[in-house]
């Protein structure tokens, strides 16, 4: 159950990563971020952008670990810690969303951030 977890988890997060690529890339997409304040993100902003698209990465490759997709490449228990963070994270993350300004954020990315975030939890919670 946790590897088909993983699997949904992963996919569903795909959305959310392939958006920040885009904004950085100056996608005119902004209505899907940040509380739809920019339809195209600015420069100087972009920059912003980096950092979650990496953690995003390192997301996705903790809950395709935690729930044995892909094989270990670091030790489970920091594995399992990274999952539970992550999980904790994307449970706030998901809250930002919900309230968001934009309906475009609340009704098209909620539901991604909201299937994740079940997602990490149900990984997370399988490592115990």
């Amino acid at each position: 159950m946790f590897y088909i977890a993983a699997i949904i988890g992963s996919i569903v997060f795909l959305p959310s990563i392939a958006l920040n690529i885009a904004l950085a890339l100056g996608a005119p997409l902004g209505m899907y971020a940040m509380n739809g304040r920019h339809r195209v993100v600015p420069q100087e902003v972009r920059r912003a952008f980096v950092l979650p698209i990496i953690m995003q990465f390192v997301a996705l490759f903790t809950i395709l670990s935690a729930g044995h997709v892909l094989p270990e490449l670091i030790p489970f228990g920091i594995t399992r810690i990274v999952a539970f963070f992550f999980a904790i994270y994307l449970t706030f993350y998901t809250a930002t969303v919900f309230f968001s300004l934009s309906a475009k954020e609340r009704h098209v990315m909620g539901p991604f951030a909201f299937a994740s975030t079940v997602c990490f939890w149900i990984v997370a919670v399988g490592t115990i």
